[in-house]
């Protein structure tokens, strides 16, 4: 890896910068025109009491970004955070996570204190993040969410998804940025579910391999949900090639306080 690019972090409004957003959903998800975000609701996200966070450069080149939309439900505000896309030149120099930290101090300074988003629950590298380095927990499961993606990245797959709950002034998300969490380890009362550690080959390989995983994570997550259970840690076995969820009961262990 070559040295870590210069950059800061800052609200987005200018529409060459939106338009720079759009080039990174090309470049990092390969997606068609019609699954494109387009300028103008990046714009009109802005102005409504979302976010469009990017990661600038010296040059003005945007390296990567986040929107968010502002939502509400049960009296309370709330964010769902829409895309976070970066440069594929400039991935993993952490400014994902630059970008969500950026999000959660904003929200905050408004009194938000929740940011959802959703991802798929068979990529492992996202799931780290959000679970582990963030201190997100998910406990609704999304069926095809989507609809078919034009991205090369979903391999065909329905877009089945995780929610992503982010409650921002939680004692687990300030543990989990205050510090790297301990590694997960599996207790009495949790249930757990493995995953491979790579869904992408198989998806190009053995995609009927792919759905039938894909159709045994769906059933087993959306029964422990029911059951209120949530996902809460992601343990990495590289040894094994596989990576496991964790679940711990929500009556037992509220994580949003």
């Amino acid at each position: 890896m070559s040295n870590p690019p210069s950059y800061k972090i800052q609200l987005l409004e200018d529409i060459d910068q939106f338009r720079q957003c759009l080039e990174i959903q090309h470049l990092a998800w390969g997606f068609s025109d019609a699954d494109i975000l387009p300028i103008r609701s990046l714009l009109i996200c802005s102005k409504i009491g979302g976010q469009v966070f990017g990661a600038i450069d010296d040059s003005g080149q945007v390296l990567g970004f986040l929107n968010s939309f502002p939502g509400y439900r049960n009296g309370k505000v709330y964010l769902h955070s829409n895309m976070l896309g970066v440069r594929p030149d400039f991935q993993n120099y952490g400014i994902g996570r630059q970008l969500k930290l950026a999000q959660r101090e904003e929200a905050l300074s408004r009194g938000i204190e929740l940011v959802e988003w959703t991802f798929d629950p068979l990529e492992v590298r996202n799931a780290r993040i959000n679970l582990e380095l963030l201190g997100a927990i998910c406990r609704t499961y999304l069926v095809n969410f989507y609809g078919p993606s034009s991205s090369h990245l979903h391999g065909g797959l329905p877009t089945d998804r995780l929610v992503a709950e982010w409650h921002l002034n939680s004692a687990r998300v300030k543990s989990r940025l205050g510090s790297a969490p301990s590694p997960p380890a599996h207790s009495d009362g949790m249930a757990s579910l493995e995953i491979p550690l790579s869904i992408q080959h198989l998806k190009s390989a053995e995609p009927e391999a792919a759905a039938r995983i894909q159709s045994g994570v769906r059933e087993r997550m959306m029964d422990l949900f029911e059951r209120n259970f949530f996902a809460s840690r992601l343990a990495i076995d590289t040894a094994n090639h596989k990576a496991t969820y964790l679940f711990e009961s929500f009556e037992q262990s509220n994580p949003v306080t």
